[in-house]
């Protein structure tokens, strides 16, 4: 269980220069097949950022650096984007792509940034956390809704 618990922080320790806390009610690390899958009440921490989810899988290539993280059923986050707007919010699929600092949101996607009382559904939303740029489709049945505060002109 120790070379487990060992294998599987050493392949999280590439994904991000900041320490991380991971907590799930099983885990399991494959080296063979490059993947690690977290399941039962998923936490994961990295500074101010939170996701939770019911279960989580972690894509390596060959150097063992993360090329994909997805989260399922349940997903809710809290995430700071570069440009230091605070976002939250949920899905029925979080996909993160480490290489383009991109989130995908699939399945009644939902974001808003508090601060400024922000808000966008849709069946996909694509956060840019470079560009802090967030895209939002929707389907055939429900459209994209986005809701936002006018300020005021002074």
């Amino acid at each position: 269980m120790k070379n487990f618990i060992l294998l599987f922080f050493l392949f999280l320790t590439p994904i991000l220069s900041d320490e991380i806390h991971v907590s799930a009610q099983e885990l399991s690390a494959d080296e063979a097949s490059k993947l690690t899958h977290l399941k039962g009440d998923v936490k994961i921490k990295r500074l101010d950022d939170r996701l939770y989810a019911d279960e989580m899988f972690i894509y390596f290539n060959k150097q063992n650096r993360p090329t994909k993280m997805e989260a399922k059923n349940n997903v809710k986050f809290w995430l700071t984007l570069k440009d230091s707007r605070k976002v939250e919010g949920s899905a029925d699929t979080l996909i993160y792509l480490p290489q383009k600092e991109e989130y995908q949101l699939i399945g009644n996607a939902f974001v808003k940034e508090p601060a400024k009382k922000n808000e966008a559904k849709g069946d996909k939303i694509i956060i840019e956390q470079k560009r802090g740029a967030i895209n939002v489709l929707g389907d055939a049945k429900k459209p994209a809704v986005l809701i936002f505060e006018l300020e005021k002109e002074k």
